[in-house]
């Protein structure tokens, strides 16, 4: 793959954008919890650290796209006195872009957070289809996500996936070829909101050898 140049920021098709995702990126998000009654019982139970997993999940987890953040366990968590409806977490994430497997697809991505202690790193990859349908693959294979995606005419990617009890929209979207931002929203299928989360992502860039 030929490395991506400024020149052909900012990405005007699918294949570009993901090829601009391609690298190390170091993430601070923040996660709102927006119901009620998971709310509250947030105030007793600490909810868990971002996970790497891209599979929707049920109505009581957090929310998490098919863009992981960290897996390192080392989050840091924001208490609030009264009712923790917020936390936050950072951490870094490794994409690499991967080659279409068939000829006319925009390719996909191979999504590597750090390793957690006495674990490997675990990784995922997605692919998109030139149909407007993505796929979310463990590395055993096994599927873990399916949904559609939609390149929207202000540069936005927009990912979703419905679930039996949710959808997860997710929209990604850079500012500047190394700046790239992230929100994710779940709701329930009546259209109540669940969680949502926004991340600021910056690419880390390897200094020139001197």
């Amino acid at each position: 793959m030929s490395p991506i140049a400024l020149s052909d920021f900012p990405p005007q098709d699918l294949a570009s954008f993901l090829r601009f995702c391609a690298g190390e990126w170091l993430t601070v998000r923040s996660r709102f919890n927006l119901d009620a009654d998971a709310a509250q019982s947030d105030t007793d139970h600490r909810s868990p650290a971002a996970g790497a997993g891209p599979a929707l999940e049920a109505a009581a987890e957090p929310v998490q796209g098919p863009f992981p953040t960290s897996d390192d366990g080392e989050a840091s968590q924001l208490e609030l006195p009264e009712q923790r409806w917020h936390d936050s977490d950072r951490g870094s994430l490794l994409v690499t872009y991967l080659e279409p497997a068939i000829a006319g697809d925009p390719g996909g991505l191979a999504l590597t957070p750090p390793a957690a202690a006495g674990r490997p790193a675990s990784h995922h990859q997605l692919q998109f289809g030139s149909g407007g349908m993505f796929k979310g693959h463990g590395s055993g294979g096994e599927q873990l996500a399916e949904g559609s995606w939609q390149l929207g005419a202000d540069g936005a990617l927009e990912l979703t996936q419905l679930g039996e009890l949710a959808v997860i929209k997710e929209r990604i979207w850079f500012i500047k070829p190394n700046l790239r931002l992230r929100s994710c929203v779940q709701r329930r299928l009546d259209g109540q909101p669940l969680r949502a989360s926004f991340s600021s992502e910056i690419r880390r860039l390897n200094r020139p050898a001197p």
